[in-house]
């Protein structure tokens, strides 16, 4: 696996260089031997350190992991604290999913969405670029950060819900296996993982 180590505008040194490359692939070889690179990140904090990895299990799977502690080492050693956790419980799941593709295979039923990021109201008053005449109300067009893509896969619930927990993302939107349309899957405020069916209910009769 090709691990890439930097620092946000930082040095990270010799040694962090060597413990980072050690640990991240002594914890990703434990559960999958097959991961395409990993990138680890070094950034100060105001209270200490932190350390964000993300790795590409395959060409569609990546892990993401964060630490944060009062000097770089034990942040690291946090972060992959946090990735061994999503590791370990992303292979249960496989395990216990004889439906689930393997972590080596990779959809090809995939649509290419176009994705629009907006700024919020409140980045929009903050901004020293946007003047206070030029927002009116908050019902007002926002400007565009970014026009991006968004791929939308084919997977099963459970597929879905693995790679949100192994994504660190807030939400995921894939097509339902069973029936082809539009589901999201997304972290609740409890924590909880919440499922959104759209077409599922209309079969139940709901709302109809």
């Amino acid at each position: 696996m090709q691990i890439n180590i930097s620092g946000k505008n930082m040095d990270t040194g010799a040694a962090f260089q060597e413990h980072a490359h050690n640990a991240l692939n002594n914890v990703v070889e434990k559960y999958f031997q097959n991961a395409v690179s990993g990138h680890i990140t070094l950034e100060k904090a105001e209270s200490g350190f932190t350390v964000k990895a993300r790795v590409a299990l395959s060409r569609r799977i990546e892990l993401e992991a964060t630490g944060q502690a009062g000097d770089a080492h034990t942040a690291l050693d946090a972060a992959m604290t946090h990735a061994e956790k999503r590791l370990r419980r992303h292979k249960r799941r496989l395990k216990n999913h004889r439906n689930t593709v393997t972590i080596g295979e990779e959809e090809e039923a995939i649509m290419t969405a176009p994705m629009r990021v907006y700024a919020s109201s409140e980045q929009v008053h903050a901004s020293d670029d946007v003047k206070s005449d030029d927002v009116k109300s908050d019902d007002e067009l926002v400007p565009v950060f970014a026009d991006m893509s968004y791929d939308i896969e084919t997977l099963s619930v459970d597929q879905a819900v693995m790679r949100l927990e192994l994504s660190g993302a807030n939400m995921l939107m894939f097509r339902n296996a069973n029936h082809l349309g539009l589901n999201v899957v997304h972290f609740r405020e409890d924590g909880t993982i919440g499922w959104i069916d759209p077409r599922g209910m209309r079969r139940m009769g709901v709302g109809t």
